[in-house]
């Protein structure tokens, strides 16, 4: 009785701290994209691809650093003092090596690229990477007691601030100076607000490096990796089609990933933590595992569908002519972003248990599929074959995950679509309507009454066939005790504590 009380609770505040962590990346992305929209009217492609070169450069050399400390002290069952300050001697070692290294890489950087702009450019990131590596080590706490409200309240401020300089320098200088200001602005900020947060005030010491090395050199190897595998096919298309390619293809990625890296991403970092905790407290998190999967995908599906089908209308209301070339590349990577759920949930699991080897070579797969990929489809295809070649790599990824997940853990396929196939008819159904009723329309390209129409229409007609057709089916299969049951119970809930407390007020 007692293991299902404890993992009662701590499902609760895992789903308590996912909570907070979608609402933090949601209103912040909120902010990003309005903060995209104004910069694309005020900057030119060439700018934002001058950023992606620049920005792909430094943060993979960070990524190739990252040696895993938070993660690290999370899965610690006991912590102490000098866990803490060995962990930010490590963490200020790598920023002050990363640093180095960036800087005296700017010159042949911008000589491989061929543009002088990224020099400067790169010196300034060099100094950012320093300056992230100060941050306040005391702030992990809030991830292992999965306290994610003070995450959030952490990182809000500097991101507004960020969007809000900005748009101000392009309002006054219209560079790509603007995109670097709302860096710089975002990383300083932040790391002032950890030493507000957080009491904690962090030594030089080495003393506890034996308690974080064996499992921060499994997450350096994997991170490494990653960095390539993300990386890649902006640098091979910055080299070879210049940066408007560059810059057309980095929106087109960043649209059309928006539900896995604003869902899915963020409930990692709390999936992580729970399962982090289960594991200390000896708690069983496999169908936690599986319940996770089911309820997420039945936000997301519908969300990747609906991209996909009003890419159209979208990138010509928000972004104007000049951009529509990303649509396709939204298209695809709206659809694959769908199901990214499945590497992600499984690579949390295998993290959370240590089995970082797996993760490793999965990755390395991925890795030198994706070389092979890009070699053949980026020079006859362009900006298709580059995105092509990521998304069979991503099909590739979950296909591996999967697998192995299922046999760790003695998972059966069937227990997974038990929770899913609602959603997959749904979503089928909804995309359906979008097509017969002949939303987004290559006509909204020429008149932005009619994208507007397009995306308002198709959104309302979206969510109401999907909705519609999820309830029936869940109905027609005697209400199971799935994901559908556990959103509405939450509706419920919210209902009426706002109810009883309007009611309250009125009396």
């Amino acid at each position: 009785m007692s293991d299902n009380k404890t993992a009662s609770s701590l499902g609760v505040r895992t789903l308590t701290g996912a909570g907070w962590v979608i609402v933090w990346r949601m209103s912040t992305r909120l902010l990003g994209i309005l903060n995209t929209i104004v910069l694309v009217r005020l900057l030119v492609p060439a700018d934002f691809g001058l950023l992606a070169l620049a920005t792909t450069f430094a943060h993979m050399v960070e990524s190739l650093s990252a040696i895993g400390v938070a993660e690290a002290i999370v899965r610690e069952k006991e912590t102490d003092r000098a866990l803490y300050d060995t962990g930010f001697t490590l963490n200020l070692l790598r920023g002050l090596t990363m640093c180095l290294f960036v800087a005296a890489c700017s010159w042949p950087v911008a000589a491989f690229f061929g543009d002088p702009r990224l020099f400067e450019i790169q010196l300034v990131l060099a100094a950012t990477i320093l300056l992230a590596a100060c941050e306040n080590i005391g702030v992990v706490e809030f991830r292992r007691n999965l306290a994610f409200d003070q995450e959030f309240k952490l990182a809000l401020v500097p991101r507004v601030a960020g969007i809000l300089v900005s748009i101000a320098i392009a309002l006054m200088f219209q560079n790509y100076w603007a995109l670097v200001a709302g860096i710089v602005t975002n990383r300083v900020l932040r790391v002032l607000a950890s030493y507000w947060f957080h009491p904690y005030r962090p030594a030089l010491t080495l003393r506890a490096w034996r308690r974080l090395i064996g499992f921060s050199f499994w997450i350096w190897v994997t991170t490494l990796v990653m960095a390539f595998r993300d990386r890649m096919d902006t640098l091979v298309v910055g080299r070879v089609l210049g940066p408007v390619k560059t810059g057309i293809y980095a929106v087109g990625h960043e649209i059309g990933s928006l539900t896995s890296t604003e869902l899915v991403e963020p409930l990692t970092i709390a999936l992580f933590a729970g399962f982090s905790a289960g594991r200390r407290d000896g708690t069983d998190v496999a169908d936690g595992y599986l319940r996770a999967i089911a309820a997420t995908l039945l936000l997301i599906l519908p969300m990747g569908v609906g991209l996909a089908m009003l890419a159209l209308p979208l990138i010509s209301l928000l972004f104007g002519a000049a951009w529509l070339e990303a649509v396709p590349l939204v298209q695809m990577f709206g659809l694959v972003a769908t199901v990214k759920v499945f590497a992600y949930f499984s690579g949390v699991l295998l993290n959370a248990h240590g089995l970082l080897s797996v993760i490793f070579q999965i990755m390395l797969v991925s890795v030198l599929t994706r070389a092979a990929l890009l070699a053949v489809l980026i020079v006859p295809f362009g900006l298709i074959g580059a995105a092509a070649g990521a998304v069979c790599c991503t099909l590739l990824e979950e296909v591996l995950f999967m697998t192995y997940c299922f046999r760790r853990f003695n998972l059966r396929p069937r227990d997974l679509m038990r929770g899913i196939w609602r959603c997959v008819l749904a979503a089928g159904a909804m995309a359906a309507a979008l097509w017969w009723l002949d939303f987004g329309h290559a006509s909204a390209v020429a008149n932005q009454a009619a994208a507007v129409r397009d995306l308002i229409g198709g959104t309302v007609t979206g969510a109401v066939v999907y909705t519609a057709v999820l309830l029936a089916l869940w109905l027609l299969s005697r209400r199971p005790d799935g994901a559908e049951a556990v959103f509405l119970t939450i509706i419920g809930n919210t209902a009426r504590h706002y109810l009883g407390r309007y009611a309250g007020r009125r009396a």
